[in-house]
């Protein structure tokens, strides 16, 4: 807990998912609003917002030990590196780089992206990575910045914050890396680290013991199976990821080049993968991402052109459940020589594989439908063109990113009855998209397999069903008719983020996701700031639906 955080009330949250879940109960619409204003902080949420407290606990421990300003947890000790390279770098930096990993990682942002950033000699650089055995001969200055990176911890501590702005340090008991500050840039990393997925889950912290982590592979390459035969694809194609959003971030990072710098995003996104595309680019001085929320085959062919590093989208996409011309698109991009990316996570293997349109990139979040328990994190990227592989695996490799064992075993788990749970959910979620289309408190319905849906006939053409995610707007759509029917909602329904669970959630997405967006931008992307968003279980539809009435029938 840093300086801004420390006075402010803890809520104990309740989670869903048990003790590893990803999801936390929100009572009431005045709970959201206090902790999107920071009013409040949560023990416990979605694990790329809030930190576990197993996490937490690992990471209090390196702040006490190494008497640092905060602390934080990442995915592999590469990871952690390679986010503290990535925050410094700016076009014209000058670096002085010792021998080892801090090398390797200069020379891959160097070959990334040539000329951008400069190494040079002590006296002259502005960002300075040294291994602790040069440590004894460098000390902190107000020009530059002093990093340093330790493989083994330390016994013989000396007042580091005298010495350093940053250290990294290896964590070899449970294989993470850890990033201690001794400034007030740790803000700006927990965003950094939200946005690329690259987070230390729970299960990896409790996992394992180093004997059982002999058998990573055996349980990778099943699982790896398993997905890979849902997406139609080849077990060599396949990619396993601490989370979804790495496995975005790491699509991205593999397209994206100075001679390829321009993204074309099609269609309403989610949250972080926006946030991806409107920051890295423009980090590196590259074209900024074209955003096509309408006329998207047109658009596409009139932004598309040899600058074009790939064209993403999500099906159906997150909140407004847009189902997009797949094959139309495709041709679109093949005939450009330029890569698709799908986000096939709310789709589902179930209802639509992307591969068997040319699409070249398929990544899910597998903390979603995949799972359906809220328990566990990750993220699975698999590819259609073999001479891809490579491009795909220098990214992953310089990060270290895999999915921690006893999250493999819990997704392994959980896939056994996929086909089952996602057959009662489109079931389910057609039954209560129709219940809102008729209520009379309702304003607009998102969900394309409604007959009245302006993406029916392309939903029809493509999915099998129409999936497990609805968003729907009130008719008066004020916060206080938002506030009224959310603390009317009742069991079985859930009130927290998060979609794909067999348990039913239900949260108002636009709120929880861009609060701080302008009016503005929210009008630009078609959010209504109250939109509701429900993810449907596969509870008794009736039972659902009698919780949805009483909210609604609330409101006056």
């Amino acid at each position: 807990m840093n300086e801004k955080t420390k006075n402010l009330k803890l809520v104990i949250g309740k989670p869903i998912g048990g003790f590893h879940g990803v999801s936390v109960i929100f009572p009431k619409f005045k709970d959201i609003i206090d902790y999107e204003e920071g009013n409040i902080i949560l023990n416990r949420g979605y694990p790329r917002f809030v930190t576990h407290p197993f996490v937490r606990k690992v990471e209090d421990n390196y702040k006490k030990k190494y008497n640092a300003v905060e602390t934080l947890c990442c995915q592999s000790f590469e990871s952690a590196i390679f986010l503290v390279f990535d925050y410094f770098i700016r076009k014209g930096v000058k670096f002085f780089i010792t021998k080892g990993l801090p090398s390797k990682f200069f020379k891959f942002f160097n070959q990334k992206f040539p000329n951008f950033i400069f190494k040079t000699d002590f006296s002259q650089a502005k960002i300075i990575f040294i291994n602790e055995d040069r440590w004894q001969n460098n000390i902190k200055t107000e020009k530059n910045i002093l990093i340093g990176i330790i493989d083994n911890e330390i016994d013989n501590l000396s007042d580091f914050s005298k010495k350093f702005d940053i250290l990294i340090c290896k964590d070899n008991q449970n294989d993470i890396g850890i990033i201690i500050f001794y400034n007030d840039i740790y803000e700006d990393f927990l965003l950094i680290r939200r946005h690329s997925g690259l987070i230390a889950s729970s299960r990896k912290i409790n996992g394992a013991m180093k004997a059982e982590r002999e058998s990573y592979k055996k349980y990778e390459i099943n699982l790896k199976r398993i997905l890979s035969n849902l997406e139609k694809s080849d077990l060599n194609n396949c990619f396993l990821y601490p989370s979804g959003m790495a496995a975005v971030f790491s699509a991205i990072y593999s397209l994206i080049s100075p001679a390829k710098s321009k993204f074309i995003a099609l269609g309403s996104l989610y949250v972080d993968t926006i946030r991806i595309l409107e920051k890295w680019p423009q980090k590196f001085g590259l074209s900024k991402t074209i955003f096509v929320q309408s006329d998207f085959e047109a658009e596409l062919k009139k932004n598309i052109d040899n600058s074009t590093a790939g064209i993403i989208f999500e099906i159906p996409s997150n909140p407004l459940i847009q189902v997009l011309d797949l094959k139309e698109i495709v041709s679109i991009a093949h005939e450009n020589g330029i890569k698709v990316i799908i986000d096939n996570t709310i789709a589902t293997p179930y209802n639509l594989n992307p591969f068997d349109y040319n699409v070249d990139i398929v990544v899910h979040s597998t903390t979603k439908f995949l799972n359906g328990k809220n328990n566990h994190i990750g993220g699975v990227l698999l590819i259609n063109d073999k001479d891809f592989n490579e491009d795909i695996k220098i990214v992953k490799n310089i990060m270290n990113l895999h999915m921690s064992l006893d999250d493999i075993r819990t997704l392994t788990r959980n896939l056994q009855n996929f086909k089952t749970r996602m057959k009662k959910i489109n079931k389910n979620s057609l039954v209560i998209a129709n219940y809102l289309t008729n209520h009379p408190s309702v304003n607009r319905v998102y969900y394309p397999f409604l007959k009245t849906d302006s993406n029916y006939k392309i939903a029809k053409k493509y999915l099998k069903g129409g999936s497990g995610l609805i968003s729907f707007t009130l008719n008066n759509s004020t916060r206080e008719n938002a506030e009224i029917f959310y603390d009317n909602i009742k069991l079985p329904i859930l009130k927290g983020p998060s979609l794909g669970s067999e348990k039913t959630l239900l949260s108002p997405y636009v709120i929880m996701a861009h609060f701080n967006d302008s009016i503005e931008k929210l009008n630009q992307m078609g959010l209504d700031f109250y939109l509701m968003r429900i993810s449907v279980g596969i509870e008794p539809v009736e039972r659902i639906i009698g919780s949805l009435e009483i909210a609604l029938n609330s409101i006056k």
